[in-house]
């Protein structure tokens, strides 16, 4: 039938319209030609006529299943595919944007968290500062919290986890090895201060987050390693860095 095969050709031509917006919004942030709340906005329009390739897509397909026809199934198979993703990337930011807590700092050693160095000069300029944030104030739900306060109420599972019977060079050594496997870039590093810095970005918008980890002896034979995580830009950080801190620790 005729709708069918205007149905799918509608879905892959949103989709296309709505990936080059996509990719319009993500370069223009990365090239510096707007800042990423401009980059956002931009972004929209694309989730809308996404969700417009969504829903030609799914009626294509349920005519194409209620019918046992597959006319036009290329068009309407990449629209539908193409837009499920274009659409999701974003919507699950925003979820995890909702449910995060306004932080953008995370350590696994809130108290003496890991400082940087190296990274001082590459953060020159960043909205958000070098300094540890566990002891600042911040306000959620009409309650007043640390950081820190906030960081164990929402990942109760980050902390450092001391091994014994481990040297600290041999510690340290597997935490560059896993840093690397990461893909993070490794901006400096130190085996005698135990130190290692490095820098991560997204793909999508090219946020850039900065991460130290130290290592050092834990008791008489044994060593800790702890990591922090921060984002340069932005009041909440999604949960990425979170999310990058748990990645790390259960690959060590």
């Amino acid at each position: 039938m005729l709708y069918r095969s205007i149905a799918a050709r509608l879905s892959f031509g949103a989709f296309v319209v709505a990936l080059a917006i996509a990719l319009t919004a993500s370069f223009g942030t990365r090239l510096g030609l707007w800042n990423y709340e401009t980059g956002f906005r931009v972004l929209l329009p694309a989730v809308c006529i996404g969700l417009v390739a969504v829903l030609a897509g799914a009626t294509w397909l349920i005519a194409a299943l209620r019918h046992n026809n597959s006319e036009g199934w290329r068009w309407g198979f990449a629209g539908l595919l193409g837009s499920l993703v274009l659409v999701f990337i974003p919507l699950d930011a925003a979820r995890r944007a909702w449910v995060a807590p306004p932080i953008h700092d995370i350590s696994t050693d809130v108290e003496y968290a890991p400082q940087f160095v190296a990274l001082l000069p590459l953060r020159k300029g960043a909205v958000n500062g070098p300094e540890y944030d566990g002891p600042k104030k911040v306000v959620l739900d009409g309650k007043i919290a640390t950081v820190a306060e906030l960081q164990k109420k929402a990942y109760p599972d980050i902390y450092a986890h001391p091994q014994l019977g481990v040297t600290v060079a041999k510690q340290f050594w597997h935490a560059f090895a896993v840093a690397k496997r990461m893909g993070w870039t490794i901006v400096a590093f130190d085996p005698k201060t135990g130190r290692i810095e490095a820098t991560d970005t997204t793909l999508w918008f090219g946020f850039t987050d900065d991460i130290a980890i130290r290592v050092r002896a834990a008791g008489s034979m044994g060593a800790r390693i702890d990591i922090r995580s921060k984002s340069r830009i932005g009041t909440s950080d999604y949960g990425r860095n979170a999310h990058r801190v748990r990645r790390f620790l259960k690959a060590l």
